[in-house]
């Protein structure tokens, strides 16, 4: 949709709500200067905190229909947020700055904070979050206040507490357009007893799949994929002990049996005709790609069965001179999910549900001081963290595998097999006097069975303990002036430990008999046998080598199963930050900020045989396994920022505008070279710009609210080391991947009374981003185009809100976009995406008393 017909649609819509009806007489003092955020862990006003912070109220997100954090991105500017193969690689960005990719041991950018508890990783905050009183989005690093993994921002989602006077609502929603569903949620909240009050929360979620499936005979059995099958509960109990004492106990857990998600291709390369050679209409051949037409290909299941649940305390108490607050949790996470490895409807590599899982426990204990005398402001506090994340992860192929791969390496004539060349390594190997032990040959289809490569799972155990002790003040220079300093020491230590399993593939215990289990293709008694075997079989020795890869992957290679070890790291950090602040009027406020940032290095618990820019040397890790390189460097940023914050027309209007730059020694990316993951330590990268938000109360027009905001981020890479796959001068000094220079975001929302004393309501939202490119290799292929999207909702209820009613759409223009893409695994020359949600529309009732 070009800018033009954007900006038309924006203001038709707008001018819709804006006449949607005469608003009756309202109250006339509304103000932007009500709004509290505990940016800096004290409930303070949103225009006196010295932080780039939007908070958005349970009004405005209720409007935009956001349940969860993915939903927040349409109303936040510079927010961005994607999913790729499971909801828990879900991954929020801010400023351009995020973490991408499928490794659990890489740890997040952003922060995802609920109710003073952090999550362990972005997906696993990204549930129903049940009945929220706001959620605040802080830009830039917060290390000092909330720790490490917050080098990008924090999102802060603060929900109901329990209330004393009884509360009851429930809604049911029934929704269609790309996917029919339905929803039905409620709560209740009440005193208990003087001193005691409660609040319970429940919701059930259905919703058929965006995309379709072509099994092709399976054994998927699921036509659908990318749907949503839910239910969560949490309930909290607050003791009001005595005036000065109060204690809330919190619990939930959420429990999803969903399919999802098969990429869709976006292009077909060169193995497409192998593919469809094997199984016609495996993928789309090149020129017929239609990835919008939501029809994907797989055989395998991708059933993703996620537990999640947790208990919380919060102690308050006040004394006299000062406030003391105590937070303990302890969550767990599991998620089983099995994937169609090759997104094909071959029956080619696969991950099997009940084999690969993913589970992480989380105990944090957080407790702070607080105090404050005429002219100074202080906190300090201490933080530990135990976590445990245990992997496992099998990766077995199907029986196409092998006929797929012979078909490679002959173009399609089907002329050399894998088994062909594996009998003439082992000739040529027995020939120069190294004879492979009961080798007789191997016959076509037992080169590389069904089943083989790892069956029985790699297992991954990795410990982090995390303590930190941090100080956070305010020192009143003047009445208009305000010096905030804060320090915040972070010590990490972290063990993995590596459990591979044996790998059974006939044709590469060949390859690695022949070449040594290094496989090291290039050292010179190799080179010379490459020749010797050129000689016998008139294929290149550049070829030779290239099947020899291809038939010795990693999950295929026995190698590992001789290098089981275990890996610690501890880090010691020292981040903080320094602002000046100066209120020039009741009206305006201006600051200055420095802040430095951190998260933690940690491993990459996947099997590689590139680790970056350099192969791995087996030959030296079989010698000492614990050199596998594995472990990637701490993420360190120096971030400046000058906000200008003011309010205007009477304290109707908010109008902010801040200028950042951030500098990173070091940033973790994970790229993905259509084989594995691979996290890279880019040695620097920056991310500059500046932001505007807007909140506008028209005293003119009772019951109008306007909110939006534009940023714009330029996120780059200093240097981009070469992981194997990539270019290294193509992608030093270009833009991070899924980072749009360009975001720009807004909401309308219209409220008044009918004659016959009903209420009505007209809401319109959206955003805006300019070009990015979706994949962190920076493949043109992977670009996505500037988009638009609008979400639109209209509703009538009493006015004493007992009762509404609502209709509503999401991406009302049903807007084509891709999330992230890919190299398409194993298919040199295509990919695949994960797309964006189509138009969705439904009705909502909601009952409240």
């Amino acid at each position: 949709m070009s800018f033009t017909k954007r900006t038309i649609l924006l203001a038709a819509a707008s001018a819709a709500a804006l006449t949607a009806g005469h608003a009756a007489a309202q109250s006339q003092d509304r103000t932007v200067d009500v709004i509290t955020v505990t940016a800096q862990k004290r409930e303070e006003g949103i225009q006196d905190v010295p932080v780039a912070v939007t908070a958005y109220n349970e009004e405005l997100l209720t409007n935009a229909g956001v349940q969860d954090l993915k939903d927040l991105a349409v109303i936040a500017p510079g927010l961005n947020v994607t999913s790729t193969s499971n909801e828990f690689q879900t991954t929020a960005r801010i400023r351009g700055i995020g973490t991408v990719g499928d490794n659990p041991g890489l740890e997040s950018s952003v922060g995802v904070v609920i109710n003073g508890v952090p999550r362990a990783r972005n997906g696993v905050g990204f549930g129903d979050l049940g009945e929220i009183e706001r959620i605040e989005v802080l830009r830039g690093p917060q290390g000092t206040l909330f720790g490490a993994n917050t080098t990008a921002g924090i999102i802060n989602v603060v929900t109901k507490r329990p209330e004393y006077e009884f509360g009851a609502h429930a809604e049911a929603t029934v929704s269609g357009g790309g996917a029919d569903g339905w929803g039905v949620s409620g709560g209740v909240t009440g005193g208990l007893s003087d001193n005691v009050a409660a609040r319970l929360y429940a919701a059930r979620r259905q919703r058929d799949g965006f995309q379709s499936v072509e099994t092709f005979g399976g054994p998927r059995n699921e036509t659908e994929d990318a749907n949503q099958d839910f239910y969560t509960v949490n309930g909290q109990v607050l003791f009001d002990i005595t005036d000065d004492v109060n204690l809330l106990l919190s619990a939930d857990y959420t429990e999803r049996d969903e399919d999802c998600c098969v990429g869709a291709a976006i292009v077909s390369g060169p193995t497409a005709p192998i593919i469809n050679a094997l199984v016609p209409g495996g993928r789309p051949m090149p020129g017929q790609e239609d990835p919008f037409s939501r029809v994907v290909q797989a055989n395998r299941t991708t059933v993703q069965e996620i537990e999640d649940y947790g208990f919380s305390g919060e102690l308050n108490w006040a004394f006299d001179n000062f406030d003391l607050t105590v937070i303990a949790s302890d969550r767990s996470f599991g998620i089983m999910s099995g994937q169609d490895v090759d997104f094909t409807g071959i029956d080619a590599v696969i991950r099997l549900p009940e084999d690969n899982t993913v589970d992480i426990d989380m105990t944090t204990f957080e407790a702070r001081l607080s105090g404050a005398t005429e002219n100074f402001d202080w906190m300090v506090g201490t933080y530990f963290s135990d976590e445990t994340l245990v992997r496992r992860d099998s990766i077995v192929v199907g029986p196409h595998f092998e006929p797929f791969l012979s078909l490679l390496a002959s173009n399609g004539a089907s002329t050399t097999t894998v088994a062909d060349l594996a009998n003439a390594v082992g000739a040529v190997s027995a020939a120069v006097g190294n004879p492979m032990p009961g080798f007789t040959g191997l016959a076509p289809g037992a080169a590389i069975p069904a089943g083989a490569w790892n069956p029985d799972g790699d297992m991954y155990d990795q410990q982090t303990e995390a303590l930190s002790f941090f100080t956070h003040n305010t020192w009143h220079l003047t009445d208009a002036t305000d010096l905030t300093f804060g320090l915040r020491y972070t010590s990490t230590e972290k063990t993995a430990v590596f459990d591979w399993s044996d790998s059974t593939s006939p044709a590469c215990e060949v390859w690695e008999h022949a070449f040594g289990p290094a496989l090291d293709f290039s050292s010179p008694a190799n080179q010379a046998f490459l020749g010797v075997l050129s000689g016998a079989t008139g294929l290149p020795a550049a070829t030779l080598a290239q099947f020899g890869t291809f038939s010795c992957l990693p999950q295929s290679r026995d190698v590992y199963s001789m290098i089981d070890h275990t890996q610690s790291l501890e880090e010691e950090e020292m981040t903080g930050l320094l602002s000046l602040s100066h209120r020039f009027n009741e009206d305006l406020l201006m600051y200055g900020t420095y802040s430095r940032g951190y998260k933690a290095g940690g491993f990459n618990l996947d099997r590689f045989t590139q680790a970056g820019s350099e192969a791995v040397d087996f030959t030296s890790v079989l010698s000492d396994p614990e050199s596998y390189p594995a472990t990637f460097d701490p993420e360190l940023v120096d971030s400046f920022e000058l906000g200008i914050k003011t309010e205007w027309a009477n304290d109707s209007v908010l109008a902010n505008f801040y200028l950042f730059y951030s500098d990173f020694e070091s940033y973790q990316l994970n790229t993905f070279n259509g084989i594995g993951f691979f996290v890279t330590s880019i040695p620097g990268a920056s991310t500059q710009g500046a932001e505007m938000e807007l909140l506008w109360l028209p005293r003119e027009i009772d019951g109008l609210t306007i909110q939006g905001g534009v940023t714009y981020a330029d996120a780059t890479y200093d240097e981009f080391p070469a992981t194997g796959t990539a270019d290294v001068d193509r992608l030093s000094g270009e833009n991070f991947s899924l980072a749009p220079e360009w975001y720009a975001s807004g909401a309308i929302t219209y409220e008044g009374t009918f004659e016959n004393g009903l209420g009505w309501l007209a809401h319109l939202d959206g955003r805006w981003m300019s070009e990015q490119n979706t994949g962190s290799d920076l493949d043109p292929e992977k670009i996505q185009d500037g988009y638009a999207i609008f979400n639109a909702r209209v509703g009538i209820g009493s006015m004493d809100d007992s009762w509404n009613l609502e209709l509503w759409s999401q991406n009302i223009t049903d807007e084509d976009y891709i999330q992230v893409g890919y190299d398409a695994p194993f298919q040199s020359g295509s990919f695949n995406a994960f797309l964006g949600r189509p138009r969705t529309y439904g009705v909502t009732l909601r009952m409240r008393r």
